[in-house]
This record gives structure tokens, C-alpha cells and sequence, in this order.
């Protein structure tokens, strides 16, 4: 009996120190992908970062921590490393329009028009994320906010490449979803003045008033 018992001790204290790593690695890195939503900087790349290679995400949970890497990657001008972030979030889950969406941004920032409007365009095709909120603060957008800066973006791409038609287009569809989308109302008016078109002082005054 009493070799038994020791056996038997033995196995608990094995296997104790493994039960109390795994808990606080997945602990770990539960924290590190809520620092990597709300933290800003270096402290979020890194935290997203860790969650990252944690191996405890998978699917849409893995995505949002490449893109909120990638938000903070583009925020310190490192384009290059935020397209590859936005690239693997899109790659893993392929009905991420924020993805495609911060991916087209960067584009435009980099004069990549073309890709910008490809982009985009995926990101106009699948529709609003759900629950989507803003780089800066964490405001959550409705749907219609949301798909209005997909078309604004797209439609400063397209003014950059002189295309007005479209650019108009894209401008009338984000104002329209979002009268109060200040960028897109200044755009606008900027493809107006372009034109000669004398609805540009209306369009540029709104957008002043809106703070643009």
C-alpha cells in the first residue's frame, strides 16, 4: 500500500506545476489580446505581438489581432509592415472587410491607387464589420458609417488617378450613407472645384464646419 501511495503522490506533484503553467499561459494570453485591442504604440505591438504567437487564436479571433497590429503599424508610418499585418488578416479570415479597408488606406498613403480601389472595392463587396470602431478612442460606427468611409476611400483614390466620374460617385454614396462624413464632404468638393463646378463651396464650407 504505502508504494502505491507514493506512486500515487508522485503523479500529483508532477502534474500540478503543468496544470498551474497551462492556466497562466492562457491567462497570459487572454490579457495580452485585450491590451492589443485597447493599449496604443509600442505597448499594443507588442501585447498583439504575444497574442499572436500564443497559438491560442484561431479563425476571426487571430485576424483582429494582425489588424489592430497593423492599425498601430500604420499609425508610426511603418506602411510596409501594416500591409503585411492587414495581408495575414484578410488571409485568415477572408470576410474581413475592415481588412481589405485599412489595407486600401494604406495604399492610397503609399499612391498605390490601383490596389487602394481593388481593395476597397472587396471591403464595399462584403460589407460592414460588425461592430466596427474607430483606430483612435474606440467609438464603435453603425453599418452606415462604417461602409461610408469604404466609399470615401475609394473615391479619394480614384480623384487621385483624375478619374472624377467615379470619384463623384464613390463621394455621393459615402455622403449619402454618412451626411456628416467630413472627408468625403471636402473631397467632394475638391472633385467639384476640379470640374469648375460651383457646388464646390458648399460641399467645402460643410466640411469646414465639420471640421475638415
Amino acid at each position: 500500500m504505502s508504494v502505491g501511495f507514493r506512486q500515487a503522490c508522485a503523479c500529483v506533484i508532477v502534474i500540478a506545476p503543468f496544470l498551474l503553467v497551462g492556466t497562466f499561459e492562457v491567462r497570459a494570453a487572454g490579457d495580452d489580446a485585450k491590451l492589443c485591442a485597447k493599449e496604443s504604440g509600442d505597448a499594443a505591438i507588442e501585447a498583439c505581438s504575444r497574442a499572436i504567437k500564443s497559438g491560442r487564436y484561431r479563425g476571426p479571433g487571430l485576424a483582429r489581432q494582425y489588424l489592430y497590429r497593423g492599425v498601430e503599424r500604420g499609425l508610426k508610418q511603418e506602411y510596409d509592415l501594416a500591409l503585411a499585418d492587414y495581408g495575414e488578416a484578410a488571409k485568415i479570415d477572408k470576410k474581413y472587410a475592415d481588412a481589405f479597408y485599412n489595407r486600401c488606406v494604406i495604399f492610397n498613403l503609399k499612391k498605390d491607387y490601383d490596389s487602394a480601389i481593388t481593395d476597397c472595392s472587396q471591403a464595399i463587396k462584403l460589407g460592414p464589420t460588425p461592430k466596427a470602431t474607430l483606430a483612435a478612442g474606440g467609438e464603435q460606427l453603425g453599418n452606415d458609417r462604417t461602409i461610408s468611409d469604404y466609399y470615401a476611400e475609394r473615391g479619394l483614390a480614384y480623384f487621385k488617378k483624375d478619374d472624377l466620374i467615379h470619384a463623384l460617385a464613390d463621394f455621393d454614396n459615402a455622403i449619402r450613407m454618412n451626411p456628416k462624413n467630413g472627408r468625403a464632404l471636402k473631397n467632394r468638393g475638391l472633385a467639384y472645384q476640379a470640374k469648375g463646378d460651383a457646388r464646390a463651396d458648399a460641399d467645402l464650407d460643410a466640411a469646414k464646419q465639420l471640421g475638415e
